[in-house]
């Protein structure tokens, strides 16, 4: 067996600049936008179809309320990580990126994400698609204001 010496933090593998994913080209990326808006329209389908055939009604509304709560935990953590990355460019934030290799357009749509998946969990518990409407319009505006870049 044959290790690798790992750099102590990800500050050190800054300078050398590996890319981790060489598979994930520009055309990848692309593809990759849809398959993530498409598993989310896909599963906001299904819960739909869950509840058009009557399986599950709303629960009560003290559920109702922790799931308000935390999903306003959820898009403001998403949305502080997206600004930080668009704007601020943050050590953390850079220090995540090279950690996790991959491009930062990846990231962004990946927290995109998280707007409309808390959105299908809400609508699976409460029959109010409306977080998920909102959720699904984020993840396409994080799709505009994160294009895939062809210059790498």
């Amino acid at each position: 067996m044959v290790f690798q010496r790992p750099a102590t933090d990800a500050e050190s593998r800054a300078g050398g600049e590996v890319v981790r994913y060489q598979w994930l080209t520009p055309e990848r990326q692309t593809q990759l936008r849809g398959v993530l808006f498409g598993i989310t329209l896909f599963f906001g389908l299904v819960v739909w179809v869950w509840h058009s055939i009557g399986v599950a009604g709303p629960h009560g509304a003290d559920l109702i309320r922790k799931l308000r709560i935390l999903g306003i935990m959820t898009w403001l953590y998403a949305f502080v990580q997206l600004i930080d990355i668009r704007f601020w460019r943050s050590a953390a934030a850079r220090k995540r990126r090279i950690a996790m290799g991959i491009p930062e357009s990846l990231i962004a749509w990946l927290f995109g994400q998280m707007f409309a998946w808390f959105g299908i969990i809400y609508y699976g518990f409460t029959e109010d698609a409306r977080w998920y409407l909102a959720g699904l319009v984020a993840l396409l505006l994080t799709f505009a204001a994160f294009p895939v870049r062809r210059d790498n």
